[in-house]
């Protein structure tokens, strides 16, 4: 009987060890959790940066409206620059600072060539050709042909605010 009890409990013992190298393999929930919200802070973060550009978008775009239709074709052209390039020199320092800190918005579309390093919402594409129609409000003599640049400019500005 005593042998038998102490084979019981061998193999009880045996098992137990076996289980704790299993029990320590699994991470425990409370670090999955803290995880799991460390993972919606960062997600969220490039959620409101893609709100921000899309903000500052829109406010340039306003601006040159504002300009464009009291006849200001420099000041409107400047807001269309603005636009094309994400911003000014400042928004600019911010952009550097996160590319510098490993931070790339679109990196798989700066890899192919789709955006500039740390642009959110312009494509080099939709850069291109704001600043060509900025460039043709600010220099042509012709209305028609600052209004067909102003046309121009207003459609790659709604399809790119349009997910806003």
């Amino acid at each position: 009987m005593r042998a038998r009890t102490l084979a019981v409990c061998a193999a009880a013992c045996l098992l137990a060890l076996c289980a704790v190298p299993a029990l320590a393999q699994q991470t425990p929930p409370s670090m999955v959790a803290t995880y799991e919200s460390i993972a919606d802070i960062i997600l969220a973060g490039r959620q409101a940066e893609t709100h921000f550009v899309h903000s500052l978008l829109d406010g340039h775009r306003h601006a040159a409206k504002a300009y464009y239709e009291d006849g200001d074709y420099g000041r409107a052209a400047a807001e269309m620059a603005l636009f094309a390039n994400e911003g000014d020199n400042a928004i600019g320092g911010v952009r550097k600072r996160l590319l510098e800190g490993g931070h790339h918005h679109n990196a798989e579309g700066e890899e192919k060539g789709v955006y500039e390093p740390g642009f959110v919402v312009v494509t080099r594409e939709a850069k291109e050709a704001v600043l060509k129609a900025s460039a043709a409000v600010r220099k042509n003599a012709s209305q028609a042909e600052r209004e067909s640049a102003w046309k121009q400019f207003n459609e790659i500005a709604d399809k790119l605010l349009e997910t806003m």
